[in-house]
């Protein structure tokens, strides 16, 4: 039975190890948490860091203080999809702006990264390692097994890339201009 189990949990692992690597965007370029704080630090004017997750993760797990929220997928009442997200980030930003996407792990932010690039949005990053980074779950077999047995740490997050991993600053102070408003065109003329 032991060995049943083992080789479920392995392979629920390589299942696990496919989804995060599921996490490049295909049509946006792809970078790290690190690499994203540099281009917001360095870039100038019109450069932005756009988080994707729920208001809900967005508020009571924390968020860089700079990140604007506009959720590609909202969880309450099931998982689903927003079906305005480009309307509202194209309210709130120009298309030749500099666009980090970022999400918790990288799962949703490559394809919201992908459907701004797709919306005609220039210069749009998907940051792959997410605001917690991936779980921590090894690199081999063998220390996937010893990690299992041994460590606190297995399977959480924040130990493995990610904003939080790299020490970047992070709040769960609510600043009313970075907050998600949908946007409702019926409020506004153009």
């Amino acid at each position: 039975m032991s060995a049943l189990r083992d080789w479920l949990l392995t392979g629920l692992l390589l299942l696990a190890t496919a989804v995060q690597a599921a996490g490049d965007a295909k049509l946006a370029r792809n970078i790290n948490a690190l690499e994203a704080y540099h281009r917001l630090m360095t870039g100038g004017g019109r450069v932005y860091l756009l988080d994707v997750r729920s208001p809900e993760e967005y508020q009571l797990v924390g968020h860089p203080p700079m990140a604007y929220n506009i959720p590609y997928v909202f969880f309450q009442g099931g998982p689903h999809k927003n079906p305005h997200f480009v309307e509202d980030v194209a309210h709130r930003f120009r298309k030749s702006d500099t666009l980090l996407v970022i999400c918790r792990s990288g799962g949703r932010s490559a394809p919201a990264a992908d459907a701004l690039v797709r919306a005609g949005f220039k210069q749009v990053y998907n940051v792959r390692d997410g605001f917690e980074g991936a779980a921590f779950v090894g690199r081999t077999p063998e220390e996937r097994t010893l990690l299992r047995k041994y460590s606190p740490f297995y399977g959480q997050r924040g130990r493995v890339e990610g904003w939080q991993y790299f020490g970047l600053p992070y709040t769960y102070e609510l600043r009313e201009e970075l907050l998600y408003r949908p946007f409702d065109a019926s409020e506004h003329t153009r």
